[in-house]
């Protein structure tokens, strides 16, 4: 019983960041923003010469697609010459398709993780009346966790952020299929590599800036408690 119980509390913890994780992740796939800044900071419509206004359709086209909307990610475009044809290679359409079951994946575990929180939360202050300090300090230490790991990897992204994109992508894809070239598929035109390093700096702050906040919460609760008791 008491391996279990210590089972039960740490994987409580490891939710933390599980959650903090995937809940970022879903928030930047789902965000059309995310996308347009990467055509104007790194000038995608001269280097697909699409126009503006087009890069934004395939945007929330791919938005779309990544949330179920619709059925693919192929969209027609026209160039600068106006000629109109479809901007996605078969293989490009198989690796889309990977990564939108990367982020179901990343939607089932965030459901997972956050019911395991509320349910362990609530089985504890049920079981354990009183002892909220006790739930308030495993919180604590599920934010320190969180900030740990996001430490580790940021550390490695800036000094190797390629070696651990590439084994992102080995260990996430079956295929070779993201191995994109740049001189004729669009999808590595339209996210270079420079804008998934942007996004893991900006995801990596937005989580660090979570965990304080949630573990400064659950630090400062008990002594607020205690102080107005």
């Amino acid at each position: 019983m008491k391996i279990a119980r210590v089972a039960a509390r740490w994987l409580f913890i490891i939710c933390f960041p599980l959650l903090l994780l995937t809940s970022t992740v879903s928030l930047v796939a789902s965000s059309i923003h995310v996308y347009e800044y990467a055509f104007d900071k790194y000038g995608i419509s001269e280097v697909t010469k699409i126009e503006r206004g087009q890069l934004s359709e395939i945007g929330r086209r791919l938005v779309d697609y990544f949330d179920s909307e619709v059925e693919t990610p192929q969209i027609k475009v026209v160039n600068e010459s106006g000629e109109e044809f479809e901007l996605f290679h078969d293989y490009e359409l198989v690796h889309l398709r990977d990564v939108k079951g990367l982020f179901q994946l990343d939607y089932r575990i965030q459901v997972a993780s956050l019911a395991y929180i509320v349910i362990y939360s609530l089985l504890f202050l049920l079981w354990k009346k009183g002892r909220w300090q006790s739930l308030a300090k495993q919180i604590t230490w599920g934010s320190a966790l969180t900030l740990a790991l996001i430490a580790v990897l940021g550390i490695a992204s800036i000094f190797n952020f390629e070696q651990l994109f590439v084994q992102f992508h080995l260990i996430s894809f079956s295929n070779p299929y993201w191995m994109l070239d740049p001189s004729k598929d669009y999808l590595i035109m339209l996210f270079p590599e420079g804008f998934w390093q942007d996004i893991a700096f900006l995801g990596g702050g937005a989580i660090v800036v979570e965990a304080l906040l949630l573990g400064g919460i659950a630090w400062a609760v008990p002594f607020i408690h205690k102080r107005y008791r």
